[in-house]
């Protein structure tokens, strides 16, 4: 009889020694989803809920694969009858593929030979095979054709990454942001995935480890990008396109791709062209190959012409192929690429026209159809429109659904095309257009995300005339998140190009979700830049909110002499101008600085003078902030109700403005406070719906935080064990987001809980600690000193 989910995950769980509320709490489930799950009472298993929980309970792969090949076994059956047998496998819709053209003609050789080298997927070390050619001879189309073909021999995941090692105009994908997008791919939380090459790499090779999974490397500069990115487990294979050929890649198999044969471009030209339309021109066809240079991409964009054009014979589209090549001279495959593009172009209408040259001047690596309307200045739906048409001549690709992208070869033309017909003028006025656009966008983001929050008031000079939507909590970040490259690119090339106004403008309002998404290095980066360009344009108000939200970000990145440097810059600045808000914030966040360097006195002093700014500016967020964080230096003093009190009234004016980000602070801060009260149910409720919470909001910050506190009120109430892993959960996240006080924290209460059981470990998590607590003075520095002396002498103190 084969085996019941409900009774493999009840003794999963069991065996790691949770609770059914701890799991859920761990998976980012409801109790009752798990009670649910283990009843066995037919209630049907989601795959997305089992593989969170198969992820929180850290189970080997086998354990895994048996915990999801029993949940997709209770699913029910596609509607045809036939069982989903993909779904027994544990990651079988880690699919990104780019989609495989459906004209793939020629390429049986190479095709065999990568089947061959790849097999059947038991070799005995990682198959890596290099294939190298010039631009426009159809590597990538190669390369994910045969993936295709593969993929049944690897049904545990199959990737895409385009290192752009040649794009023009870009700098190559460095190692560390391809394996940032390559473990998301691979499910990994990206509150889990670490700041470090090195760490990345790792991480890479360990989820990989147990995986039959296959990798296609596209467009790589040199050995050096490709080589941080394989995986190390035997059951993997890698694909790897480049223009040069990778001598140093160790273990490599080379792959040289030439020009099509010419029979196999005459066949390519037929099949998207259209037998019926060429069946009785042989010569003519074989002349079109031949004046393409027999380069795919070049064969393509013509032959699309002919099938554009009714009225035309092939021997029509040899004349004009003819012509081309007499205008762009002699010159081999370069010049047939740019004859077949100059074709194509030239019988867009000029809709198509002007859209295609202006793609040139967007900055970042893809974009979507508000951002092409942007650049045209036309609606959404045309330049949807125009987009599908461009891709269906093969002057455009889309490797996702709604993002396009320029092949390198087109990108160089369009931007010679463009610098040839488009005015200076109007280049400008495009390039101002899609620089709004994103600003008008992220703009009305913002305070769906951070309501409350002071936002400083410019105008979106060219505000477009389609936008997406961005109305709630989730679809702002899910377009920040797809966009975030993007963002970041506009405001590098706002500051290259001198638009210094969208420099401070893009930075300001993006400082919150650079916050709650942990984007540390880009808050940091972005604001020094910004902090530049508002000092050049004696734009006060502006210098001071920068200068106050670089202090916070210096602060989380560990940059403590930095952050109070900054901060003190603002304050001055601040008062200089009267800006009373900004002063209020900057005494708040010192406040919070002083609490937490254990200086009491000066941080209760220092939120009283806040929260007198604030009674006369009517600013409820700033005044909840000072009173919530007032409360916890009541708390950390023992005064316990007065705490309690604070926290109630912040909780009240967070919860009117309806800002859930203030909410699970404050939420967890009274966790805390009843923790001090030794009323430590209470306490693992509030931390548990302030966690809930952050987790809703995908605020990575604020959870690192949470699972701090409810890992020191575990260890408070006797449960070493949780408080444990709640600290590992918060260390995991704290180390990707660069978020060195909360690094520093969780390695602290690891080292407390590990002491009876292994004092070594404790030790070292101890060091680390105080490595990270660094230059600051605070009492847990002290603390920590006293601990690593004690340590194995007496019971480990309270934290």
């Amino acid at each position: 009889m084969p085996e019941r989910f409900d009774t493999v995950l009840r003794a999963c769980r069991r065996r790691a020694g949770l609770t059914q509320e701890e799991l859920a709490e761990r998976a980012g489930l409801s109790a009752r989803t798990i009670r649910a799950l283990e009843s066995g009472q037919g209630r049907v298993p989601r795959m997305a809920s089992v593989r969170e929980v198969a992820k929180a309970l850290r189970l080997g792969a086998d354990d895994q694969r048996r915990l999801l090949a029993t949940a997709a076994a209770d699913e029910p059956a596609e509607a045809a009858g036939a069982p989903r047998a993909a779904e027994s496998r544990p990651l079988g819709r880690r699919r990104y593929l780019p989609y495989d053209i459906p004209d793939f003609t020629g390429r049986t050789t190479e095709v065999a030979r990568l089947t061959e080298l790849v097999g059947d997927g038991s070799a005995s070390a990682v198959v890596v095979s290099a294939i190298d050619g010039m631009a426009g001879v159809g590597k990538t189309t190669l390369a994910v054709h045969a993936a295709h073909l593969m993929a049944g021999t690897f049904p545990d995941g199959q990737f895409y990454c385009d290192l752009h090692g040649f794009t023009p105009g870009y700098d190559p994908v460095g190692p560390a942001s391809a394996l940032e997008a390559l473990l998301r791919m691979a499910g990994v939380d990206g509150a889990r995935i670490p700041h470090t090459l090195e760490e990345r790499s790792a991480l890479w090779r360990t989820t990989l480890s147990d995986w039959r999974a296959l990798v296609v490397l596209d467009n790589a500069a040199d050995a050096a990008q490709v080589r941080p990115l394989l995986p190390g487990s035997a059951s993997c294979a890698v694909l790897v396109t480049s223009r040069r050929r990778l001598l140093a890649l160790e273990g490599a198999v080379p792959l040289a791709l030439d020009v099509l044969p010419a029979a196999e471009a005459c066949a390519l030209v037929a099949r998207i062209a259209g037998h019926d339309r060429v069946a009785d021109a042989p010569e003519a066809v074989a002349e079109i190959a031949e004046l393409c240079g027999y380069l795919p991409l070049a064969i393509r964009m013509a032959a699309a012409r002919l099938a554009h054009r009714p009225a035309w014979t092939a021997e029509d589209l040899t004349a004009e192929l003819r012509a081309g090549r007499r205008r762009s001279g002699p010159g081999g495959n370069e010049q047939a690429v740019s004859a077949a593009f100059a074709l194509s172009y030239a019988r867009l209408s000029p809709g198509h026209q002007r859209l295609f040259r202006l793609l040139g001047l967007h900055p970042g690596t893809d974009l979507d159809a508000y951002a092409a309307a942007a650049l045209a200045g036309t609606d959404v739906a045309t330049a949807r429109q125009w987009l599908e048409e461009l891709v269906d001549v093969h002057l455009l690709e889309q490797y996702a659904p709604h993002r396009y992208q320029l092949h390198d070869l087109l990108r160089r033309h369009t931007q010679e095309v463009l610098h040839e017909t488009e005015p200076p003028a109007q280049r400008e006025e495009a390039e101002r257009r899609l620089l709004d656009h994103y600003l008008h966008t992220v703009l009305h983001a913002r305070p769906v995300v951070a309501p409350g929050q002071r936002l400083l008031p410019f105008e979106v000079a060219c505000p477009p005339t389609d936008t997406p939507d961005v109305s709630d909590r989730a679809s702002a970040l899910a377009w920040y998140e797809a966009e975030h490259t993007n963002l970041v690119t506009m405001i590098t090339h706002a500051a290259a190009r001198g638009r210094n106004d969208h420099v401070w403008q893009y930075t300001h309002v993006l400082q919150h979700f650079f916050d709650i998404r942990g984007r540390t290095l880009d808050w940091v980066h972005t604001h020094e830049l910004a902090l530049t360009v508002t000092g050049d344009l004696d734009h006060r108000l502006a210098h001071a909110e920068i200068l106050t939200s670089l202090a916070v970000a210096c602060w989380h990145a560990g940059r403590y002499e930095d952050a109070f440097n900054r901060g003190l810059e603002a304050l001055a600045l601040c008062r200089e101008i009267g800006d009373t808000w900004g002063e209020a914030v900057i005494l708040t966040n010192f406040g919070i600085a002083q609490g937490q360097l254990g200086q009491s006195k000066e941080a209760i002093d220092l939120h009283q003078q806040a929260l007198d700014l604030y009674s006369g500016i009517d600013a409820p967020w700033g005044e909840a902030l000072s009173l919530t964080s007032l409360g916890a230096v009541y708390a950390r003093l023992g005064r316990a109700a007065e705490a309690l009190d604070h926290h109630r009234r912040a909780l009240d004016r967070y919860r009117e403005i309806g800002d859930p980000w203030g909410e699970a602070l404050t939420l967890t801060n009274t966790g805390t406070s009843y923790r001090q009260l030794g009323q430590f149910g209470e306490a693992v409720e509030h931390h548990t719906r302030a966690l809930s919470l952050s987790r809703r909001m995908g605020d990575r910050r604020a959870e690192s935080e949470v699972l701090n506190d409810l890992g020191a009120t575990y260890h408070a109430a006797g449960r070493r064990d949780a408080a444990r892993r709640r600290h590992q959960l918060a260390l995991d996240i704290a180390r990707a987001i660069d978020s060195s006080p909360q690094i520093a924290r969780a390695h602290q209460g690891i080292a407390y809980t590990l002491v009876p059981d292994d004092p070594d470990a404790a030790r070292h998590h101890a060091e680390q600690a105080l490595a990270t607590h660094g230059e600051l003075s605070a009492p847990e520095t002290a603390e920590l000193t006293a601990f690593l002396d004690t340590l194995g002498q007496s019971p480990s103190p309270g934290h």
